[in-house]
């Protein structure tokens, strides 16, 4: 092959990089960007030229940055070989933007650490998708402890300004058919108000 050709290591190596899917970064050892894909500039709102102006650490959320920082500490101590997080980015227009970060170490032959290749997918629908249902989850949890204690105090109750027995209730509103077994026994009326 020769130094042209589009198939040449060089050439595929610059395309796969260039046009990968996923955000691509080489980070110098003190975080600050040497390369970045088209990707990232998507992912991070800022353009080739802006990033390479900043480290990661300028972008990364204050909450996230000691523990990828200590990640960073690990990787050139040599206690590990890659990691990969969770962190959150601030966009160029100042939203929060979460990824997934997996990071890497290049070293010499003779192991001194070189820099980082760093892989970035934007994940914050599904970070607010999980948020969302949190959400959902501890609503329908609160709902049903206070439902559960109407229905074990009064056997009944009220709806539309009408008491009516909670198996009724289940069945008509909840569209729960119940067996003699889950059934709640009658009480008394309780009095109105």
């Amino acid at each position: 092959m020769s130094a042209g050709d589009p198939l040449s290591s060089d050439s595929l190596f610059q395309s796969a990089f260039e046009f990968a899917a996923i955000g691509m970064a080489l980070v110098s050892l003190e975080g600050k960007w040497l390369r970045v894909n088209r990707s990232i500039c998507k992912i991070t709102g800022y353009s080739e030229a802006e990033l390479l102006a900043r480290t990661f650490q300028d972008i990364t959320h204050p909450d996230d940055l000691e523990a990828d920082l200590e990640n960073v500490r690990k990787m050139l101590a040599g206690e590990i070989d890659t990691y990969q997080m969770e962190k959150r980015y601030f966009h160029k227009n100042g939203s929060i933007v979460w990824i997934l970060l997996s990071v890497s170490l290049v070293r010499t032959k003779s192991g001194e650490p070189l820099f980082f290749i760093g892989q970035i997918q934007d994940i914050t629908r599904q970070k607010k998708s999980e948020e969302e249902l949190a959400k959902a989850a501890a609503e329908i949890q609160r709902l049903q402890k206070r439902l559960l204690k109407i229905c074990t105090w009064t056997k009944r109750i009220q709806v539309d300004g009408k008491w009516i027995p909670i198996d009724e209730f289940l069945t008509r509103n909840l569209h729960l058919k119940l067996t003699p077994s889950t059934s709640v026994p009658r009480g008394p009326s309780p009095s109105e108000d």
